[in-house]
């Protein structure tokens, strides 16, 4: 009579013939001849032009081929995935992360490879030892990770599914996960405050930091590698990428964004291992640095899409953060499945309002203010049609159920909110050295819509 043991040894047995399996036929399509021409080729070409970009040219040639591509390391880890027992849009999931791994270790050893190419002895270490070694230990970190956070996942739907059938005899409603969902605590409010404390009284430290600026200068070069993947003519010389539509200084205040205190909030208030805490804590600095160049790419749009690449690379953060605040109300009040189409429903209104209305709109509050008082990067100009934009979005992706004529008193609460803070930043503007810094203008352009509509809500009562 077999016992479990007997069938985990079964399952264990199928799954490693399944991983050879699966692993022996992605070694042969990529070694097919079209497959390395079309598609492990311009792959491995744009890794040494990254590697370039981000490293430097080498001290000596190093010639790149196709057993440089990693194509070898992503069949090994595509074949332990795909042949996992989970659901198919999970090894998916694991088998594009594992992709930007391998892909992204393999980018840095080539550049290191290139940078001691001078030395043999280095090069042959770095090339015959300890690199294979780096790799393989990444790769069976990963699939190992993976497969366990895949095992919890299903087993957390598979207990979730049989709950819900088990008590009504039918899936839990929207509204149901909704209420599940983690809510905002006042612990992520106070280490938000306090964490913007810190990041605010640091300043100084890291607004003059010769390392932030040395790390400005490698989100450059990788912008500039990036683009010239894409076909755009761009180089960076020191902290400044250059690009046809002009140069673009990268200082330490371009990466010391708010969001960051924000991030760091958040992962402690909500984090509910110690693991995942140390986890959020060290994948602040890589989420930081792809998002500067991430921003930086913006300076490439073309003039038909962006007429001014400057003024949207300072707002960057700031559209950032309000598309992540609509979509994590949406997801609050409807729940994973239904909130993406929530969110985008009220980020196409809050856009197509500034877009359309939003100069008219700004004309109209403006005016008994007067101009903006200084504002370089038009962070004010820019204030009224986004908090308009940002309200209608949380609104249709989140609390339509409070009513219309909630809807219109916030509104006019926020309204005047704008048309009083305009007046406070023009009386402080007219003493010496209390101009609003443009982040705290960009921090009340977020929080106004916020705390209004969530004032709004907590006094209503959801429509039946």
């Amino acid at each position: 009579m077999p016992t479990d043991t007997a069938r985990e040894r079964t399952e264990a047995v199928r799954f490693a013939l399944r991983a050879v399996a699966w692993s022996l036929g992605l070694f042969g399509l990529l070694r097919l001849n079209w497959i390395e021409v079309q598609a492990v080729l311009p792959v491995t070409r744009a890794q040494a032009a990254v590697a370039v970009g981000l490293f430097g040219t080498p001290a000596l040639p190093v010639e790149v081929t196709l057993a440089c591509s990693g194509a070898d390391a992503l069949a090994l880890c595509f074949g332990a995935i795909f042949a996992y027992p989970v659901q198919w849009r999970r090894r998916v999931a694991g088998a594009a992360c594992g992709a930007a791994l391998i892909l992204g270790l393999n980018t840095f050893r080539l550049g290191t490879l290139g940078r001691v190419a001078a030395s043999p002895g280095w090069f042959n270490a770095l090339h015959v030892y300890v690199w294979p070694a780096v790799l393989t230990l990444a790769i069976a970190g990963y699939v190992f990770a993976w497969m366990r956070f895949a095992d919890r996942r299903q087993a957390q739907a598979e207990t979730a599914g049989a709950a819900g059938s088990l008590s009504t005899g039918l899936p839990p409603s929207p509204l149901s996960v909704a209420r599940l969902a983690p809510q905002p605590t006042r612990r992520f409010v106070y280490l938000t405050a306090a964490f913007l404390l810190v990041f605010l009284a640091a300043s100084p430290l890291y607004l003059e930091s010769a390392a932030v600026l040395t790390l400005a200068g490698f989100m450059a070069r990788a912008a500039a590698a990036t683009l010239g993947i894409a076909g755009v003519s761009a180089h960076a010389v020191d902290n400044v990428l250059w690009t046809p539509r002009g140069g673009f200084l990268v200082t330490q205040e371009c990466i010391s964004t708010p969001l960051i205190p924000v991030y760091l909030a958040a992962v402690c208030a909500y984090a509910t291992t110690w693991r995942r805490l140390i986890l959020g804590v060290l994948a602040a600095l890589p989420l930081v640095v792809a998002l500067g160049i991430v921003r930086l790419l913006i300076v490439a749009l073309p003039g038909t899409l962006v007429a001014s690449p400057l003024f949207m690379v300072h707002a960057f953060y700031q559209l950032l953060l309000g598309a992540v605040v609509v979509f994590l109300a949406a997801r609050w009040r409807h729940g994973w499945s239904a909130a993406p189409r929530h969110a985008l429903a009220g980020v196409i209104v809050g856009v197509g309002f500034v877009y359309v209305l939003g100069s008219f709109y700004t004309s109209i509050v403006t005016y008994p203010a007067g101009a903006p008082a200084d504002d370089p990067q038009g962070a004010l100009a820019f204030l009224p049609a986004f908090q308009i934009g940002l309200y209608l979005a949380l609104w249709i992706a989140a609390f339509v159920a409070a009513g219309w004529r909630r809807f219109l008193a916030g509104l006019v609460v926020l309204e005047l909110t704008q048309t009083a803070g305009l007046f406070a930043l023009h009386a402080l503007a007219s003493h010496p050295g209390l101009t609003a810094h443009v982040r705290d203008v960009r921090g009340w352009a977020i929080a106004g819509p916020l705390l209004i509509a969530a004032a709004v809500v907590n006094v209503a009562r959801p429509r039946r």
